[in-house]
C-alpha cells in the first residue's frame, strides 16, 4: 500500500484498504482529468510539462504527486513480468533525451495520419518503458498525449480506452510488447484506430 492523503485518526498514514483506495483514487483522479480536458496545463511538451500533469491529476491522493519516482533504485526493475528503468540518473536521462527527441520533431507537428501514430507510439513505448512515477503512468500519459495529438492537428479518442474495452485491452498488451520487444508497431497499430484528424 502507498501512504496517501486520505487519513482520518485512525488511519494516519492514508486508506489502508487497497479496494477503498483504488475506489477512491479512481473517482477523484477522473474527476482531476475531466478538468484538464476542459482546461489544460499549459507547458512545453517537456518533462516538466508531464510532471505537471501528473501533479494535478494525482495531488489529492499521494504527497508525491508531479514528482519523479525514487525507487527501486538500480538500472531495472520488473513489474509483473515486464521490465522498467529502475530509479536514479538515467531514469531522468532516458526521460529527458524522449522529451528532446519530440521537440526535435516539432512536437510530431505536419505529419500525415500514418506517420503521427508511428512516432506517437514510439514517444510513448518508450515513455512508458521509462514509468516515471510510481503510480499514475497511464492516467498521466493518456492526457499528455491527448494534450500533444491536438496541437498537432489530431484527436486522441480517449472513450475508444476506456477500462473494460477491446482496444484498451489491446493498447495494454501492445505496450507490454513494446517493453519485451522493443518494437512498437503494435501499438501504432492500437493508436491508429484511437487517433483521428481534428
Amino acid at each position: 500500500m502507498l501512504r496517501n492523503k486520505f487519513t482520518t485518526p485512525s488511519k494516519p498514514h492514508g486508506e489502508t484498504d487497497p479496494d477503498k483506495l483504488r475506489t477512491m483514487e479512481e473517482a477523484i483522479t477522473a474527476l482531476r482529468m475531466r478538468e484538464l480536458a476542459e482546461s489544460p496545463v499549459k507547458g512545453q511538451f517537456d518533462y516538466d510539462h508531464m510532471k505537471a500533469i501528473h501533479h494535478y491529476v494525482f495531488q489529492d491522493v499521494y504527497e508525491w504527486a508531479g514528482q519523479e519516482r525514487v525507487a527501486p533504485v538500480g538500472q531495472f526493475m520488473t513489474k509483473d513480468g515486464h521490465t522498467y528503468y529502475g530509479a536514479g540518473p538515467h531514469l531522468t536521462e532516458a526521460a529527458e533525451q524522449q522529451y528532446a527527441r519530440l521537440a526535435q520533431k516539432d512536437l510530431l507537428r505536419g505529419l500525415g495520419h500514418q506517420e503521427f501514430v508511428e512516432e506517437l507510439a514510439e514517444s510513448w513505448g518508450e515513455l512508458n518503458v521509462i514509468h516515471s512515477f510510481r503510480e499514475g503512468n497511464t492516467r498521466t500519459q493518456f492526457v499528455f498525449f491527448s494534450q500533444l495529438a491536438e496541437q498537432a492537428g489530431y484527436r486522441l479518442d480517449t472513450a475508444q480506452f476506456a477500462p473494460g474495452s477491446t482496444l484498451r485491452d489491446e493498447f495494454v498488451a501492445a505496450r507490454f510488447h513494446s517493453q519485451d520487444t522493443g518494437r512498437n508497431d503494435r501499438l501504432a497499430d492500437v493508436l491508429r484506430r484511437g487517433v483521428i484528424p481534428s
